[in-house]
């Protein structure tokens, strides 16, 4: 895999909506631990970095301190959401990257979690203050909507993704003009498409194993260990250059192996394999790539 890199860092695209697209910026809505962010900036981009919660922007700050001095890497703590102001954002103790404005997406499968109070932003708002990215990665947990408003507001980049729960987003992407769809399992890392060969059953494996609720793979994950399996699907996630630790997001734009399709595609693909992983108890965790 090529790293993906800035189209053409001496120039600036104009979209409608009155949008300058810097295309050596990437916004990275959801931080979490910074693997993506540090990703982006490996591969030149500047980034514009927003997590609400503030254990993880103090982990990142630490973790990538040589960017932020230089002006690379902006963090904000902060949430997206509808109106400006203070809000309620509820940590998951257990798994970070599942806290959320939402109290019962934080809170799912009996986790620890804790409420805190933070800056809320719109998300025009910071489009307006550091420009229109060339790509936008969101993933806030079922509120990535208010990213899309902020788009119809001021601009749309290049190439976006969000973490896809509703078929919806889909729409709403269309109605902002992109054209071009790819669903992203993110689990492996491999387009939809590409999970019929070999690397895709790979990949596959694990993930049932250690997500099918019956008691068979219970049972297989007490004797042989939740992260040992997950380890065997972690072929599907090295690229020439580039590890990408479980969790993180991957590439993006046109570095994407699979195919791009329409809308209608898109959204039939994902209805056809939504239903097939969670009839077998299975959660399906994937994102939608969209591209101008």
């Amino acid at each position: 895999m090529a790293k993906a890199c800035p189209p053409d860092l001496g120039g600036a695209i104009v979209y409608p909506m009155n949008a300058t697209a810097h295309s050596d910026l990437i916004f990275d809505v959801g931080m979490n631990n910074g693997d993506d962010t540090a990703f982006y900036l490996e591969c030149g981009f500047r980034v514009v970095a927003v997590e609400a919660n503030d254990a993880l922007c103090r982990q990142v700050a630490a973790r990538l301190p040589e960017a932020i001095a230089s002006g690379r890497l902006t963090i904000l703590n902060v949430a997206v959401a509808g109106e400006p102001g203070q809000v309620e954002f509820w940590i998951n103790e257990d798994h970070p990257e599942w806290s959320a404005l939402d109290v019962a997406s934080a809170a799912r499968g009996g986790h620890r979690h804790r409420k805190v109070t933070v800056p809320a932003v719109r998300f025009g708002s910071l489009l307006r203050e550091h420009g229109v990215p060339h790509y936008l990665k969101v993933d806030i947990e079922s509120a990535d909507h208010f990213c899309l408003e902020g788009l119809r507001e001021v601009g749309r980049p290049e190439y976006l993704s969000v973490e896809v729960s509703d078929v919806a987003l889909v729409d709403a992407c269309r109605d902002l003009g992109y054209r071009r769809f790819m669903l992203v399992e993110q689990s492996s890392l491999l387009p939809i498409d590409d999970w019929t060969g070999p690397l895709g059953w790979t990949a596959q494996w694990p993930r049932i194993l250690t997500a099918h609720r019956a008691w068979p793979f219970r049972l297989i994950r007490k004797l042989v260990g939740y992260r040992r399996i997950r380890s065997w699907g972690s072929r599907s996630r090295r690229f020439p250059g580039r590890d990408f630790p479980i969790g993180s997001s991957g590439d993006f734009g046109p570095n994407l192996t699979g195919t791009w399709i329409s809308a209608d595609e898109v959204k039939a693909l994902w209805h056809r394999h939504h239903r097939h992983w969670t009839s077998h108890g299975r959660e399906f965790w994937c994102d939608l790539h969209a591209g101008l």
